[in-house]
């Protein structure tokens, strides 16, 4: 079997910390990362470490049965940098996010060493579908 392009390399890897996520495997998702990996959120502080953010996704997925799928996926391998288009299904709230996580990647090892995830909308609680209006997800092909 031929070695990966560094482009597939980072698809993999995008790809493996999904399903690994979905799976709360938090050995799996902290394997996708670099040991010093930070995590950034615009609604909580930081996740600094790869075990920190294994347990962390693991744990909430557990709690509150959430999902993501890979909607569209970008790879710049001349950054080492790759954008996930991701929706998410939170069950114990029963509510859909869309959005987009920003990766940043090490060029030697192709592990992730940050994550910026980007909502498509402004959380709103008392909204059950949090995600862009008039947007015809499921005519694009998206989850719904």
């Amino acid at each position: 079997m031929a070695t990966p392009t560094p482009a597939q390399r980072i698809e993999q890897v995008i790809r493996t910390y999904i399903q690994a996520c979905n799976d709360a495997d938090a050995e799996a998702i902290a394997a996708c990362f670099c040991r010093e990996a930070v995590h950034y959120f615009p609604w909580s502080p930081k996740w600094v470490g790869a075990a920190t953010i294994g347990s962390n996704f693991a744990s909430i997925v557990q709690e509150q049965g959430i999902r993501w799928t890979v909607d569209q996926l970008l790879v710049d391998v001349d950054r080492f940098a790759g954008a996930l288009e991701w929706t998410g299904f939170n069950r114990l709230y029963a509510r859909v996010v869309r959005g987009v996580d920003w990766f940043v990647f090490e060029p030697t090892t192709c592990l992730i060493q940050e994550i910026r995830p980007y909502t498509a909308a402004p959380i709103h609680p008392d909204m059950a579908r949090q995600e862009l209006q008039d947007f015809d997800y499921a005519a694009r092909g998206y989850p719904t």
